[in-house]
Order: C-alpha cells, then structure tokens, then sequence
C-alpha cells in the first residue's frame, strides 16, 4: 500500500458519519447493503450519503456495483 492511498483512506475515515457507513458495511459483509439499507441503518440523508460514499469510493474503501436499479 501506498503512503498516500493509507493517507486518503485514513482521511476518508475522519468523519463520524463514514464511520458509521463503514460500520454498516462490515457488519453486513460480503453481499454489502443497497444505498436504501445503509441509509435506514445510518439515518443519513440521502444527499449527504451520496457524498459521503464517493468520499469513501474515492479512497478506495468501498466499491460500489450495480445490481439492476440498485447500488450496492
């Protein structure tokens, strides 16, 4: 690992609320949870979540994946 994919990812997880999608997501393991189900989870607005998962895309924490019309 990179010094600097470390340093995004541990920026990535500097805000409470990515913490708690993080946490979802573990939880949840391999099959993740739809947009839908992190948001009921979470209590995240939807629009703040979006940022808050391309934040977490971006470091390359999470992946996301189209399963028909959802995102997981």
């Amino acid at each position: 690992m990179q010094i600097e994919q470390a340093a995004q990812g541990f920026a990535a997880m500097g805000s409470e609320a990515r913490l708690e999608v993080l946490r979802a997501l573990v939880r949840a393991g391999t099959e993740g949870l739809t947009i839908g189900a992190i948001r009921e989870r979470t209590g995240i607005a939807p629009s703040t979540l979006a940022h808050h998962l391309k934040f977490l895309s971006g470091a390359g924490l999470v992946d996301q994946q189209k399963d028909g019309r959802s995102v997981i």
